[in-house]
C-alpha cells in the first residue's frame, strides 16, 4: 500500500482539482469518490494534507457550507490558478501515461521470465 500511494500522492492532486471543477464537494466527499472509484483506501487524512496543500497554493478555497444537521461543512472549490495549473499538466500526463505503460509491459515481461522453468526447459506432464 505504501508504494501504491507514493506514486499517486502526486496525481491525486490533479485528480482531486479535477473532481473539484466538476463540483464543489468536501474532504470526505473526495475521499469516498476516489475509494469507489479506484477501489483503494486512501492512508487517514491524506486528501486533506492534499487539500490543505493546493489551498496554500491559491488552487483552491472553501467555502462553508451546512448539511441537513446543521453542521458546517468546507466544500472546496477551485480557483482560476487551480484551472491553468490543472490543465498545465495535460502534457506531462500524456508523457506520464505512455512511461507507465511501458513499465507495465516490462514488469508483465518480467514476471512471465520469472514463471518459467529454468533454462527454458518445459517440464512434463505424466
Amino acid at each position: 500500500m505504501r508504494k501504491t500511494e507514493m506514486i499517486l500522492r502526486g496525481i491525486l492532486t490533479l485528480y482531486v482539482l479535477s473532481e473539484i471543477m466538476e463540483s464543489p464537494m468536501t474532504g470526505y466527499e473526495l475521499e469516498k469518490t476516489i475509494s469507489r472509484k479506484f477501489n483503494v483506501k486512501l492512508p487517514k487524512g491524506s486528501i486533506y494534507v492534499i487539500l490543505r496543500n493546493a489551498e496554500r497554493k491559491n488552487l483552491l478555497r472553501y467555502k462553508e457550507d451546512k448539511n441537513r444537521k446543521g453542521q458546517i461543512l468546507k466544500k472546496y472549490v477551485i480557483t482560476e490558478e487551480g484551472r491553468k495549473f490543472f490543465l498545465e499538466h495535460e502534457e506531462p500526463l500524456s508523457i506520464a501515461k505512455e512511461v507507465m505503460s511501458d513499465l507495465l509491459k516490462k514488469m508483465e515481461i518480467k514476471r512471465t521470465e520469472a514463471s518459467a522453468p529454468p533454462n527454458g526447459l518445459r517440464q512434463e506432464k505424466d
